[in-house]
């Protein structure tokens, strides 16, 4: 009974002693990572989201807390490089909107480091944001949407041009025609719905053709829209 208790007791000092020394290393590491001093982070952006367009992009955060925030610096690389910017920013009592807009961006994908700053020199956390920049390659690959159809009410004078479906990123046609007075009209068709399918060009005289174009955004939040090429349609 004694040996086993002998055995019980030593194997007790023995794990002690193991979790003594590994806390000892713990705090050897933590003194090495502060040895200069306490680390003070301030707070980090919140709801940092971009926008993309025609070689360029738009970035929108929000400062929610900490009024020490004096100042937002982006990076971001392009070319090969890391580039920067930074804006001042003025705390108010409550919510700040802080944006940004980058122009003359290479076709491509991003990724955005958000950092805050104070006027003693410390800094937040990392924010990233990725987002997408589109230019020639992604207009070169647009098409029309397809007409179904074009008649002409010759009572109503008016041509009617119906649409197949549409992808979710199309928002609408534009149409350019010559009236019955011979004047250039250009219209412009947005859908509410990709289900819309339906134009109607008033004052419109029959035999003559239109010009159309269709209208994209390739995601709903894209600052610009972007444009397929001409095509010419005759209303018989």
């Amino acid at each position: 009974m004694r040996v086993n208790n002998y055995y019980t007791y030593q194997f007790f000092i023995t794990v002690c002693f193991v979790l003594l020394m590994a806390c000892s290393k713990m705090d050897d590491t933590y003194d090495d990572f502060i040895k200069d001093g306490e680390i003070v982070y301030i707070a980090r952006v919140d709801s940092a989201r971009s926008y993309p367009g025609n070689n360029r992009m738009g970035l929108s955060m929000l400062l929610t807390a900490d009024p020490r925030i004096s100042k937002i610096k982006v990076y971001w690389d392009a070319a090969g490089q890391t580039d920067s910017t930074e804006k001042a920013v003025q705390r108010s009592p409550g919510i700040d909107t802080v944006r940004f807009s980058f122009d003359k961006l290479p076709e491509g994908t991003y990724t955005f480091y958000i950092y805050s700053h104070d006027n003693a020199g410390h800094r937040s956390v990392k924010t990233d944001v990725i987002g997408t920049v589109y230019g020639e390659k992604y207009i070169a690959q647009l098409v029309n949407r397809t007409i179904k159809s074009s008649t002409y009410d010759d009572i109503a004078k008016t041509a009617t041009v119906k649409w197949f479906g549409a992808g979710a990123d199309i928002i609408g046609e534009e149409i350019i025609y010559t009236d019955l007075q011979g004047s250039v009209r250009k219209q412009y068709y947005k859908h509410a719905s990709v289900a819309d399918s339906i134009c109607l060009l008033p004052d419109y005289k029959q035999g003559d053709s239109f010009q159309f174009r269709t209208l994209y955004k390739p995601v709903p939040n894209a600052i610009d829209t972007f444009y397929s090429g001409y095509e010419n349609r005759l209303v018989p």
